[in-house]
This record gives structure tokens, sequence and C-alpha cells, in this order.
């Protein structure tokens, strides 16, 4: 039985969802700084070194993301997770597709780390510019590291059972 279409269509939207919310952020702490006249309290970094550190972070990310993404979202790791939720996201009932989007959300959390970190430094430091770098950053990597998530579904949907 091939992935249902209505599973795909949730999984891709909250993938960019989750990865599209630093680039809002970041326009809203642009928007701060440039038209609220928002100044920083207190510097614990020179910009320059914090802007270094940060693009440092963010090419690194960029880096691992694929293989991040290979070795956390493999169906043979996916359908060795339990599932962490007593009620079904999806109610066609398909744990396959509950399987993946459990194991999507813990890489979107591992993904969005280093864009949570960096929007507190811009915030605390009101560095437009790096907010602004940072959502578009995390545009990037959503686009890098998206999975097919039909053809995972459907590769986990066999694993499963061939474990059971």
């Amino acid at each position: 039985m091939p992935a249902s279409t209505s599973a795909v269509q949730r999984l891709n939207t909250l993938w960019f969802l989750v990865l599209s919310a630093p680039l809002l952020i970041g326009i809203a702490v642009a928007g701060l700084v440039w038209f609220g006249n928002y100044t920083a309290s207190l510097e614990l970094l020179p910009q320059d070194t914090l802007r270094m550190a940060a693009m440092g972070a963010m090419a690194l990310m960029l880096i691992v993301a694929r293989p991040l993404r290979n070795a956390l979202l493999s169906p043979r790791a996916i359908a060795g997770r339990p599932i962490q939720t007593a009620t079904p996201a999806d109610p066609s009932g398909d744990t396959a597709a509950l399987k993946v989007q459990a194991s999507m959300f813990m890489l979107l959390g591992i993904l969005d780390a280093v864009s949570m970190i960096v929007i507190a430094l811009s915030l605390m430091q009101a560095d437009a510019l790096l907010a602004l770098l940072n959502g578009v950053y995390t545009l990037v990597l959503a686009v890098i590291a998206r999975p097919d998530f039909a053809t995972l579904i459907d590769a986990t949907r066999k694993q499963l059972t061939h474990n059971g």
C-alpha cells in the first residue's frame, strides 16, 4: 500500500512550517532593531566574533544535515523506535506514518537547535542582519535536509512488516 497523500502532505507542511519559523522571528528581530529602536542591553561578544561563530555553526549544520537525516530517518531506525504518543496523529492508524512523523520531529529539534541559539544571541545583541541571515540559512537547511516522506513511509512500512 503506497504512502497516503494526506500523511505526506502533512509531513511536508510540518517540515517547512517548523523550519520557516526562524525567518519569521528574524524579520521580527530586524523590525525591533530597525523600527523599534531596540538596542542590546548587554554585548556578550564583539559583533564580528558573534557573526563568524554563528556562520561557522550554520555551515557545520549544513554539512552534517544529510548524514544526520540519513542516520535518524533510516527505515530500520524508525521502525525500531517506540511511538511516544497515545493518540494517533494519523486518523488511518498508519503506524509507519506515525513513526516517521515522530522521528521527523526528533530531527527537526536537532536541526533547529543552532537556529534557536543564533536567534537568542542576535536578539540579545540586537543584530538584525544576523537574525535575517539565520532565517535564510534555516530555509536552505530545510530544502537540503528534507526527506522524501512518501518513500520513507513506504520503506518504514516494509521494515515494520519484516520485523513483525
